[in-house]
């Protein structure tokens, strides 16, 4: 599966929930607290695997990630594991380590985009991801989509953040694991700071 997908920051989650709330269908709320675990080094190019529990299930996923301008396209694979520990074991003995954690609360919508006789499904995701702040994610899960389908979601994915009330100027371009690691890096050193 393919994931076609923008994220971008909330100035005021209240006023974006009661905006998603005109066009798209409330479908739940949940918390996702995940791992992300990686056996890169300098010599070759890391490969990362995010194993994520939520609502007492855990899933491994594990993404080809791609930027393309303001949006992600990602091929993505995912399964769900009963036995953590052991998963962990296995990816530690093939060397992996866990280098970031993520806790995301989230509010999920969707709806469809009806484009003639062909319709696109669209997930909208309100989340408070700590340390970071107020996000939405706008996402489109498309099997081995051409380019045309990648651009026709593109068009879709802005339209529906004008719909949610923000500009693409609030469009985040770097990965959650990325501003995480920013956001404790600072806390640390201003941490150090302090007497």
């Amino acid at each position: 599966m393919t994931e076609i997908e923008l994220k971008a920051h909330v100035a005021d989650p209240a006023a974006t929930e009661k905006k998603i709330g005109t066009f798209a269908t409330f479908r739940r709320e949940t918390e996702k607290f995940d791992a992300y675990w990686t056996n890169g080094n300098a010599a070759r190019k890391a490969v990362k695997v995010r194993i994520r529990e939520e609502g007492g299930i855990t899933v491994v996923t594990y993404k080809k990630k791609e930027r393309q301008g303001a949006i992600e396209v990602n091929d993505e694979k995912e399964f769900s594991i009963d036995n953590r520990e052991a998963f962990e074991t296995l990816i530690t003995d093939l060397g992996f380590s866990c280098d970031s954690l993520k806790h995301k609360k989230t509010k999920s919508f969707d709806y469809v985009v009806s484009d003639g006789a062909d319709s696109t499904r669209v997930t909208v995701e309100l989340s408070l991801v700590d340390p970071i702040g107020w996000f939405v994610e706008i996402e489109i899960l498309k099997d081995n989509p051409d380019g045309e389908t990648i651009e026709r979601s593109r068009k879709i994915l802005g339209e529906t953040l004008r719909l949610c009330g923000i500009s693409e100027g609030a469009i985040e371009m770097r990965y959650y694991t990325e501003m995480i690691a920013a956001a404790n890096r600072a806390q640390s050193l201003s941490d150090g700071d302090q007497p």
